[in-house]
């Protein structure tokens, strides 16, 4: 891209805290921009200790250029170096000091911004309130944002109920790195079908949902479980009672997690909250060539609603997840050619470079005359 392609010459991430789960992106946005439009990050904090403790390590691969924790006085310098030229992208709006004194300032001072952010969750009288609480105080904010990239399944359709006007929402996702290593994927094993599931074990997750679906599944299924959480000992005995060949893996690195990834033909999300505004684990999956079985709930699951990739099923149904993954057995897309078909669409549009690619759509279209990019997931 070329400086005639933009009217920005900087463009600063203001994120929560350093994440796997943007870093890659950033940096692909830096690659992508080119030296024509410095890019960089400014984080509330390192990698939470609860975080790495879920596998994330310390955020200190391929760490785009990054401030963190700064104070007010940095915060102010930061902003003021940008100068005019500067897109300010912010992945939230609320809760994080670094980020509200950062939006604070550019909102007073007329600088261009935009959001990169999850839904806020609108389930019950608690989401009411959210609702109410963002229809009057982001008056300003939606005046005056360049554009919205409202992450996951739920994201647009929360950012235009409470106001923000239709023609600045654009669909987003987290874009992540391939995997480290090409994979030859793997057939489909004929003795038993190999199924995963990647994350905490707690109930709003609702992997207390799949020991009950691996039961109907019999025991031509076998169950991984990867993380650790309240309900572990409890799956364990479930597991026992219901005669689930089971594996408790505990917590493994993002990178093991990966590798591990094409051993698998199906991986399970079954969250009953819509806590998983996306669910990086599902393009980890898809990447790998392994189909999907999400609820409705998980963001990601608007990459389900085509059939080559996997099933869309209600949360808390244990045997939706059962007659899903059978479904996905009997229509061939546990085979090898269809993992190839799937990881061949996942890898064109869910990589870092991939979402640098649709991102620098998105500045093009809100900036300059062109056209409004498709759907990155189209």
């Amino acid at each position: 891209m070329n400086a005639r392609s933009t009217s920005y010459s900087r463009i600063v991430f203001w994120e929560p805290c350093v994440s796997p789960h943007k870093s890659a992106f950033i940096n692909a946005v830096a690659a992508r921009f080119g030296s024509a439009v410095e890019v960089s990050c400014v984080a509330h904090e390192g990698v939470p200790e609860s975080r790495q403790a879920l596998g994330w390590g310390d955020g200190s691969v391929a760490l785009p250029p990054t401030v963190v924790a700064p104070s007010d006085e940095e915060i102010a310098a930061l902003i003021q170096r940008g100068g005019e030229r500067c897109l300010h992208v912010f992945s939230g709006v609320r809760w994080f000091r670094t980020l509200t004194t950062a939006l604070a300032i550019v909102q007073r001072d007329g600088r261009a911004f935009a959001i990169m952010s999850e839904p806020r969750d609108n389930a019950g009288v608690a989401g009411a309130v959210r609702y109410l609480q963002s229809w009057i105080t982001e008056a300003a904010l939606r005046r005056h944002v360049q554009f919205v990239l409202a992450i996951g399944r739920h994201g647009p359709p929360w950012f235009r109920s409470v106001g923000y006007r239709r023609e600045r929402v654009f669909p987003f996702a987290y874009f992540l790195p391939p995997p480290a290593t090409e994979v030859d994927t793997p057939r489909q094993s004929a003795a038993q079908l190999r199924i995963a599931y990647v994350g905490r074990l707690i109930e709003k997750k609702g992997v207390q949902f799949l020991l009950p679906a691996m039961r109907e599944l019999g025991q031509r299924a076998r169950l991984t479980l990867i993380g650790d959480g309240e309900l572990r000992e409890r799956l364990v005995a479930q597991a026992k009672e219901f005669g689930v060949e089971t594996e408790f893996c505990g917590v493994l690195p993002i990178e093991q997690v990966q590798r591990r990834m094409p051993d698998f033909d199906v991986l399970v999300l079954p969250s009953i909250s819509k806590d998983d505004g996306w669910g990086a684990v599902v393009s980890e999956a898809l990447m790998a060539g392994t189909a999907v079985v999400a609820s409705n709930c998980a963001g990601a699951s608007i990459l389900l609603d085509s059939p080559r990739n996997g099933r869309v099923v209600r949360p808390g149904d244990s045997s939706a997840i059962a007659a899903a993954i059978t479904d996905l057995e009997r229509t061939g897309a546990l085979s090898s050619r269809s993992r190839r078909t799937r990881r061949k669409w996942a890898l064109e549009r869910l990589t870092a470079h991939a979402g640098a690619s649709y991102f620098e759509q998105i500045v093009r279209h809100r900036v300059g005359n062109a056209p409004r990019p498709k759907e990155f997931y189209l």
